[in-house]
């Protein structure tokens, strides 16, 4: 889901939490939210068919991951 997606399912009462993770290739930073059926969904890039988006530093991840509407957010290592 995009931003834009995500934003408006938070608004609607959708979304329960959100971590912030290392990418599977270990380049960068992915934001990964879970709905309130215990579904998960990665943050994608706009015009990319659903790849993931790949943040290059924890900040801009995070600062995503509020722009969503969180006020807090999880961060994981592994």
């Amino acid at each position: 889901m995009e931003l834009n997606e995500l934003k408006n399912v938070f608004d609607a009462g959708g979304l329960k939490s959100v971590v912030v993770t290392s990418s599977w290739m270990g380049e960068g930073f992915e934001v990964i939210v879970t709905d309130n059926k215990n579904k998960q969904h990665t943050m994608s890039a706009q015009r990319s068919d659903g790849e993931a988006r790949v943040f290059k530093s924890i900040s801009a991840a995070i600062t995503n991951a509020t722009n969503i509407g969180f006020r807090e957010v999880l961060f994981k290592l592994a």
